[in-house]
């Protein structure tokens, strides 16, 4: 069998980074793939920023960027470049080999570990990539088209979502922005609301350390709003904002909620305030797909706020050791069906 070729790779330096990212333009790097999101996962423990990596080809051209973080957990290491490589345009089956190839070459050893596997995204799927054997990301989503005027945004909105705003309205729910206190605000009224949303709704959440050190370690990436009743929170969003591009990333609204329709009244000014601020797109951060049926739960609200529905590259993993993969892989899969 013939070896597959690879890329040469360097690590950069922020400034480089910066030069790569202006060099792929028109691609957008997201946040997820920026330095400053690399800076972050540092303060998260269990979580090590490996670095922003340029792939050339063998004349020198860039063909991808790639930022990467490796994931401690127990009984298994991982990489995880979320939401990349970037790739400069759109390749073929022979390039996303070959960075396969040189990932598994890169990576087999990382800060004197061995990982077990990398997670990352690919347009299509070649030899060696694996659908993830657990849920953390989505296929489809939900980007409201922010350039354009208020009116338009409104129209673009299902009957369902207007009568949801309107009832927001009705109800006197007033929408802020946090700036002053966001950790204590957080933890004192909003992660009480994410506890209660993922009983009622089945998903997990993370500790809350998790959402206070992302609001502080990205104060010009990460923002917090709420919605309230009466002056008592019933829905709250982190959003995020890099390259013009802004994103729902967490959120949470209570069982008062329903009864306001203060989630829609809290999008609407988000979606507002993103668009004042020059941003060209609001992503809603994932609907049910293909692969991802358990995001149905939500679909259904974030459809009323756009019909533009967006495909992105799947998320597969890439293992490394591929006997530990197979073995993790198997364990969990036997773990849920004894649920």
């Amino acid at each position: 069998m013939l070896k597959t070729e690879t890329f040469t790779f360097t690590n950069l330096s922020e400034a480089e980074f910066q030069t790569c990212q202006t060099a792929l333009h028109p691609v957008l790097v997201p946040l997820e793939q920026s330095m400053v999101w690399g800076g972050f996962n540092d303060t998260v423990e269990g979580r090590e920023f490996l670095g922003s990596f340029r792939y050339n080809d063998a004349s020198g051209k860039l063909v991808a960027l790639a930022s990467a973080t490796l994931y401690h957990e127990r009984g298994r290491d991982w990489i995880w470049i979320k939401h990349g490589p970037v790739f400069a345009q759109v390749p073929n089956t022979e390039v996303v080999k070959k960075m396969c190839a040189t990932l598994i070459q890169q990576f087999a050893v990382a800060k004197g570990t061995k990982p077990t596997f990398i997670r990352l995204s690919m347009p299509e799927k070649v030899t060696g990539l694996r659908m993830p054997f657990e849920h953390t990301m989505y296929d489809e989503t939900v980007v409201v088209l922010l350039e354009k005027d208020e009116s338009e945004i409104l129209t673009g909105m299902s009957q369902s979502g207007r009568k949801g705003l309107r009832r927001a309205q009705q109800a006197g729910i007033e929408v802020r922005e946090i700036l002053d206190d966001k950790s204590a605000v957080f933890t004192s009224q909003c992660y009480p609301i994410l506890k209660e949303t993922g009983t009622r709704d089945g998903f997990g959440i993370h500790p809350l350390k998790l959402y206070t050190s992302m609001l502080n370690k990205l104060p010009n990436n990460a923002r917090l709003y709420v919605a309230s009743h009466q002056g008592v929170i019933e829905a709250w969003a982190i959003t995020t904002e890099y390259n013009s591009q802004a994103m729902y990333y967490y959120g949470g609204s209570s069982s008062q909620a329903r009864e306001t329709s203060a989630a829609y009244a809290l999008h609407w000014e988000i979606i507002r305030l993103m668009n004042q601020r020059g941003n060209k797109t609001y992503d809603f951060m994932g609907i049910a797909g293909k692969h991802y049926p358990a995001l149905k739960n939500v679909t259904q609200f974030k459809i009323k706020f756009s019909k533009n529905i967006v495909k992105i590259a799947n998320t597969y993993d890439l293992p490394l050791q591929s006997v530990k993969y197979r073995a993790i892989a198997l364990a969990l899969k036997l773990k849920r069906k004894l649920k």
